[in-house]
């Protein structure tokens, strides 16, 4: 009886921006990724249901650092990826993240409220996906990877990148 071979299974294919554009450097590629996925948090910021942004803003970061690690053919884990972007975004100041809980509870406010979020959520969104991003491309630019990333000695670069892009959402406003 003949044996019938089975095809051989392709990996997917990348979704990175080096597998668009073979001619762009890993670092290129992951400052493309990191801009796009800073447009989406701020896109998500604008989502009009309470609480529905902020697991919005998470899962886009949680797909912004899985891609990041794709361009740098690193492994991903969505539970350890979680666990960073919670220890970094809950290093910001308290009264930034009141200030955030404010904006998100404030859409269910009718008229002022709304207003109030529209503006203040999306540029909290976009400078904590920028920070998130920038930290980890520096981290995988030395070498590292998403399981020997210590969080908490990052938290001080996190910082300054979201700061440095609020700064730059505020001044454009």
């Amino acid at each position: 009886m003949a044996t019938t071979q089975q095809p051989e299974s392709k990996a997917p294919e990348s979704k990175a921006p080096q597998a668009e554009n073979p001619h762009i450097s890993r670092e290129q590629a992951a400052n493309l990724v990191i801009s796009k996925y800073t447009g989406w948090a701020a896109g998500s910021g604008a989502i009009p249901f309470p609480f529905w942004d902020l697991a919005a803003i998470a899962a886009i970061e949680i797909k912004m650092v899985n891609e990041l690690l794709d361009i740098y053919d690193k492994p991903f884990s969505e539970s350890k990826a979680r666990s960073i972007i919670t220890i970094l975004v809950g290093s910001l100041s308290p009264q930034l993240l009141v200030g955030a809980t404010a904006a998100t509870l404030f859409k269910v406010v009718p008229g002022i409220g709304s207003v109030l979020a529209a503006v203040s959520m999306p540029m909290l969104a976009a400078a904590s996906a920028y920070a998130v991003g920038q930290v980890m491309l520096n981290h995988l630019k030395d070498g590292g990877n998403l399981f020997d990333f210590d969080a908490k000695a990052k938290i001080n670069d996190f910082k300054a990148f979201f700061h440095e892009k609020k700064e730059k959402a505020e001044s454009a406003s």
